[in-house]
């Protein structure tokens, strides 16, 4: 079960919603796709993501900004704090660090409204623009989830992520690729090409949502996939032991028998099937050379792209014990200074 369940406000924020249950957050996550399912059946013809995004809000009274220069933070404290006089926009430009990627204001109902209203100031700048679509539906999701989360008028979604962030990017994951529409999109392409790969998540992206990056739509197709995936980031790194010597100074890097970081796994994601199925592959464990993980790496330049097929059986640990025998179909990628990868069963 999600180690956020029992985190004290994700337990505040179910029972707040009138939620009960062990499994609080799948409760408040199936809370926000009953709303947006709602408006989805209720307010038609709906064919887009962007039609729901549209729709949802509209009638959560959300208003969105995506800001890309210094000028165009300028532009909303011109807007709303000098001609609306709300004091909450004084600081925008000062909420918006290089940490931080939205900004929620809450404006108050006022006269002749039946609601409150709320302004989401996406910072698009830099490598922060990447993000944008997820942003946006992450300040959709705490507009979701709304009951006292926010004690001030303003909120900042930053880098440091407390238990109600990690939350709110789980719902951003969930409805900013809304099952009805996705899945059917997603189901589609891979019957196409006969397996989830890079090739099929950037058909998915295309046609479904632009704008959003790589990594969110990767994460969405490999959750949404029925048969068993693994998602692996690998690049150089020290083993575990290596890692907590050098932290207690017990090993050099400038010595003559430092250690050398290897091709290593950094960040690993299984969807169901794959945890159902034990289909996984460690956190820190060394690549194969073998592998076309190792061979993109080394050899490929950014976004290169390899495939084969290869068999789970040949990672192993330094004490020699290596993973079940399990044929895989790897598809991996060159991203920066790291190769990400999809890896498949094969039938």
């Amino acid at each position: 079960m999600n180690p956020l369940n029992k985190q004290p406000k994700i337990v505040a924020m179910a029972n707040a919603l009138g939620l009960r249950g062990e499994n609080r957050v799948e409760a408040i996550m199936a809370h926000c796709r009953r709303q947006v399912r709602w408006l989805f059946e209720h307010f038609g013809p709906i064919t887009s993501i962007q039609d729901v995004e549209r729709i949802v809000s509209r009638e959560m009274c959300i208003e969105t900004i995506e800001v890309r220069s210094d000028e165009d933070i300028a532009a909303v404290k011109e807007k709303y704090g000098r001609q609306e006089k709300d004091p909450a926009f004084g600081a925008v430009d000062r909420e918006l660090t290089h940490d931080t990627f939205a900004t929620l204001i809450r404006r108050k109902c006022q006269p002749g409204q039946t609601k409150d209203r709320y302004v989401a100031v996406v910072d698009c700048r830099g490598e922060k623009g990447a993000r944008r679509y997820f942003s946006r539906w992450h300040e959709i999701a705490h507009v979701l989830t709304m009951f006292e989360q926010l004690q001030l008028p303003l909120h900042r979604s930053t880098k440091n992520k407390d238990a109600v962030e990690q939350l709110m990017d789980l719902i951003a994951g969930d409805i900013g690729f809304f099952e009805p529409l996705f899945s059917p999109l997603l189901e589609a392409k891979v019957t196409e090409e006969g397996r989830l790969t890079f090739a099929v998540v950037e058909k998915v992206r295309q046609q479904f949502a632009p704008s959003a990056s790589l990594e969110a739509t990767l994460n969405a197709c490999a959750n949404r996939t029925g048969t068993p995936v693994v998602l692996v980031q690998a690049t150089l790194a020290f083993r575990k032991s290596d890692e907590q010597a050098i932290r207690d100074g017990q090993k050099d890097l400038f010595s003559a028998d430092s250690p050398k970081p290897d091709l290593r796994v950094v960040q690993v994601t299984s969807n169901d099937a794959a945890r159902q199925q034990k289909v996984y592959i460690p956190k820190k464990m060394r690549v194969p050379a073998d592998s076309v993980i190792s061979h993109v790496f080394h050899d490929g330049v950014e976004h290169e792209r390899g495939a084969s097929d290869e068999n789970l059986a040949w990672w192993s640990t330094s004490d020699g014990d290596s993973l079940s025998e399990l044929p895989v179909y790897v598809d991996a990628m060159k991203v920066r200074d790291q190769v990400w990868a999809i890896i498949s069963q094969r039938a």
